[in-house]
């Protein structure tokens, strides 16, 4: 089996795990990314910037609701 691209191991993380920040963080400042990423082009491109958009959305929530009274 071929080693999967950041996009891939991305979308194979549970999104409500304890440990998903820290995951995520791992791959994208990770050497295999960082090789990755300059030659993004067209559905990787557009599937990268659409996973990190609904991560994004969900953190922000996450931390309105945990400052709320």
């Amino acid at each position: 089996m071929p080693p999967s691209n950041p996009l891939q191991q991305l979308r194979r993380l549970d999104r409500f795990s304890s440990k998903f920040h820290d995951r995520v963080s791992n791959i994208l400042y990770g050497e295999e990314y960082k090789q990755w990423a300059p030659n993004l082009q067209d559905d990787d491109l557009v599937g990268l910037v659409d996973y990190l958009d609904k991560v994004r959305r969900r953190v922000s929530l996450l931390r309105f609701f945990l400052k709320s009274p």
